[in-house]
């Protein structure tokens, strides 16, 4: 079975081109967001997406090794691309930051905010 890991130079970049929509629109479920901040094991996580994403994870499981899905191996194969997220720093530190980022949220330095705020 393939991984996010196997994928190297151009295909890797190929790879994450197919794969940012759909991992943007999980990202964006306020209920899954809820579930990972709140420590929620990678099965909880890989539940809801799976309720709520069946399209999205769909694609993601296939464009990252097209073995066909069944009732054997979806399960597995979500939960394997939930805990590479989790082990990897570099992907944990972006995609936890996003899944932050909430609809109308304002960016930008918050102490500078508070500053004019202030004066």
């Amino acid at each position: 079975m393939k991984k996010l890991g196997d994928y190297k130079d151009e295909d890797a970049i190929d790879l994450w081109m197919d794969l940012l929509d759909p991992i943007g629109k999980i990202l964006q479920d306020k209920e899954v967001a809820k579930i990972y901040k709140n420590g929620g094991k990678p099965i909880q996580i890989a539940k809801e997406i799976i309720q709520r994403h069946r399209k999205e994870a769909t694609q993601i499981l296939l464009r990252i090794d097209p073995t066909p899905i069944n009732g054997l191996n979806i399960v597995i194969r979500l939960l394997d691309v939930i805990m590479e997220f989790e082990r990897s720093e570099e992907l944990k530190g972006f995609f936890g930051s996003a899944g932050t980022v909430t609809e109308g949220a304002s960016s930008g330095n918050a102490t500078a905010n508070t500053e004019d705020a202030e004066a």
